[in-house]
């Protein structure tokens, strides 16, 4: 289930919970308790590799429902809902980091062939890799699908460093070693040298490894600007 619709529908039952006593029994509180019981199943059925805690939480199971226990009170059901809260923002944080990995394992790939073109003295491709590179990186931190094949990488670099975003310094030299002779390259059949090849792959090593991590603070109006620069 979708992550953000089970977190409403959780704080939905949980402001509900303020209209009875922590101390009263959730068996005693039918419609109450359907909704908390609808909201432990949907959160069980979404992470499953929790069963241990919800298991915990549950005193019968059959083929079809969690039962509650009689025991079990509203209070004790309000926490229940406030951990599985927790669960959910620990998977959104996780899912937003393997997203990024994959993203800059993207990148760091796109790095090595760069570098393997080097060695082969074949500079034309590393530059080609590095815009890759540096295209991916941007599409990740400004929020761009990576379905959205071709953006104005340099329009966007124009865009974060007139609103000084952070790291707007090494952006700049990534348009100047990268994006201005991948262009030469391929409007002007410009044949880059070894040195060009070597200051572009620092700027981009040191590009990545300031962004890694981090994230970019944007504006409204400096995302809007980035928005309609695709």
């Amino acid at each position: 289930m979708d992550l953000e619709k089970l977190e409403k529908m959780i704080r939905v039952v949980i402001d509900d919970m303020e209209h009875y006593d922590s101390y009263s029994k959730l068996l005693h509180t039918k419609t109450l308790r359907a909704k908390v019981t609808n909201v432990i199943n949907l959160s069980y059925g979404s992470f499953p590799e929790h069963k241990d805690f919800f298991v915990r939480i549950v005193q019968d199971i059959d083929r079809d429902n969690i039962i509650l226990s009689p025991k079990f009170s509203v209070g004790m059901a309000r926490s229940a809902l406030f951990h599985i809260l927790k669960i959910i923002e620990i998977e959104r944080t996780s899912k937003a980091k393997i997203k990024e990995m994959k993203i800059f394992e993207s990148a760091e790939d796109k790095m090595k062939q760069a570098n393997l073109s080097f060695g082969k003295e074949d500079y034309s491709s590393v530059f080609h890799n590095l815009n890759t590179a540096l295209e991916l990186v941007l599409k990740d931190k400004v929020g761009i699908p990576t379905t959205i094949t071709k953006i104005n990488t340099s329009t966007i670099i124009d865009v974060l460093v007139k609103d000084k975003v952070e790291p707007h310094l090494y952006l700049v030299e990534a348009k100047k070693h990268v994006l201005r002779i991948d262009n030469k390259i391929k409007h002007q059949s410009y044949s880059p040298s070894k040195v060009d090849c070597i200051n572009a792959i620092k700027v981009m090593e040191e590009l990545i490894s300031r962004l890694r991590g981090k994230e970019l603070k944007l504006t409204e109006e400096t995302r809007n600007k980035i928005y309609q620069a695709l």
